[in-house]
């Protein structure tokens, strides 16, 4: 047992010692006040026997009324910790519990309580049937979408399968894509926007880049990723860098070009920065082969697994699957799927909380809903395993959903972290609170009662 764990449980045995002390005096000051209340009554009864035989007439209890009101001022004296403590080892056991102070059927109701305290942060406590049922079905609804409308997408076939006319909803983000960014504005924004993170080849590089080439040059640099090339590209243009993933897993960085604005003030070469990052994803987004799936790339690091003929490696098959045509455009259209279980899923929480008599700021889906993760979670989880069953149909690696993978992701590394390690903590906090509550309901009490005690003075 730690040290800290000594501390506190010292600290609870003197409370519970100091208070059997206390109990045992109280019980002994009850005993005696009975003693002394029959003694009194046996003295008064024998007194009114005498006068009655001497020929007295006594007055009527019930009418008679003092002559004249006594007032006491009772001095109670308030000893230190450490001299009570002290008094209260002296009258108890070694060895001390609760059964000290309260009886067997105190401490059933208090467990019974205790256990019963964080009982809604379990599963099948803080969802029911229908908050069950909307997700299952969300999830079911995503899924449809994701196998009917976005499909794969269009590839000449992919290690060794059969080609792809792509996928319905797929195809149409990519023709979209193609509109906003036509081939002129796509060659205005590249000669405006250039960058030091976009060598296609290894013909000027000092250290080479194993796998770089025309069309994976943009999956193995982390600045052209949409969200890492936010941090990575922006390094990069700020040093003159190239960043690189080679496909073996190793990260690269070496400098080909001057640092950008060299002697002007950071904040600015940071804000200019900014901005070519941008312009030069977008004139990247509508190019043949596109940007990479949003954080894809890491996968490149996984250097384990035999997939396909050629035994490749996760990370050799996500390059390959860049290569072959899924890129940034195909990840906004999986993304469908995942943005309409989100809206169904909040919606119906928003409804339900509603109905069940909360206000309108109160059914606002909040971040920090126990109930709205579960929900989203099962949802997004009965969307993946459609997926999943997707991918082994098809028996084509294309067929994944980056995007559901990773929402999936956001929602249950956090519930199994609070699992694991967090619903202990916010159970004990609800425990403190309870116990505070009632802290302050007998300090409360103890508040009023000395209100009407307009004589009791307290010496310390």
């Amino acid at each position: 047992m730690s040290k800290d764990s000594n501390d506190k449980q010292s600290y609870l045995d003197n409370g519970i010692r100091v208070g059997a002390y206390h109990q045992e005096i109280m019980n002994g000051i009850s005993k005696e006040q009975i003693e002394q209340t029959n003694n009194l009554s046996d003295a008064i009864d024998s007194t009114e026997e005498l006068l009655l035989s001497l020929g007295y007439k006594l007055p009527d209890r019930t009418k008679s009324t003092p002559s004249q009101s006594v007032k006491l001022r009772p001095d109670v004296s308030a000893s230190g910790w450490e001299e009570i403590l002290a008094e209260a080892k002296k009258s108890t056991p070694e060895h001390v519990d609760f059964s000290l102070l309260l009886t067997e059927r105190e401490i059933s109701t208090v467990l019974k309580k205790h256990s019963s305290i964080g009982s809604e942060l379990n599963w099948f406590s803080s969802l029911d049937r229908f908050d069950f049922a909307l997700s299952i079905v969300t999830g079911i609804i995503a899924g449809i979408i994701d196998v009917l409308l976005v499909g794969i997408p269009a590839h000449p076939g992919f290690l060794g399968g059969q080609r792809s006319e792509g996928g319905w909803l797929s195809n149409l983000v990519k023709e979209k894509t193609g509109n906003l960014f036509p081939k002129d504005k796509v060659d205005e924004l590249e000669k405006a926007y250039g960058v030091s993170f976009d060598p296609s080849t290894n013909s000027k590089l000092q250290e080479h880049v194993a796998g770089l080439g025309p069309r994976t040059h943009r999956f193995q640099s982390p600045g052209h990723d949409p969200l890492m090339g936010f941090i990575f590209g922006v390094r990069d243009i700020l040093t003159g860098d190239f960043t690189a993933i080679s496909k073996d897993g190793f990260l690269i960085m070496q400098q080909v070009a001057d640092p950008f604005l060299q002697g002007e003030h950071l904040f600015i070469r940071i804000l200019e920065a900014l901005k070519i990052q941008f312009g030069h994803l977008a004139s990247d987004v509508a190019t043949p082969s596109g940007l990479p799936a949003p954080l894809m790339p890491l996968l490149m690091f996984l250097q384990f697994g035999k997939i396909g003929k050629n035994s490749y490696t996760i990370g050799e098959v996500a390059r390959q699957i860049y290569r072959s045509g899924y890129d940034f455009r195909h990840f906004m259209a999986s993304s469908l799927p995942v943005m309409i279980t989100e809206i169904i899923i909040r919606l119906g929480y928003f409804i339900r909380s509603l109905q069940t008599g909360k206000s309108l700021s109160e059914s606002v889906p909040s971040a920090s809903s126990l109930k709205l993760k579960r929900q989203l979670l099962i949802a997004h989880s009965v969307a993946t395993l459609i997926n999943a069953g997707k991918v082994y149909v098809t028996q084509n690696p294309m067929a994944i959903s980056w995007a559901q993978i990773l929402v999936f992701l956001r929602y249950v590394m956090p519930e199994v972290a609070f699992l694991l390690y967090g619903k202990d903590a916010a159970i004990s906090k609800m425990v403190e609170e309870e116990i505070l509550k009632d802290y302050h309901r007998i300090n409360n009490g103890i508040g009023v009662f000395l209100k009407t005690q307009a004589d009791f003075v307290l010496v310390v």
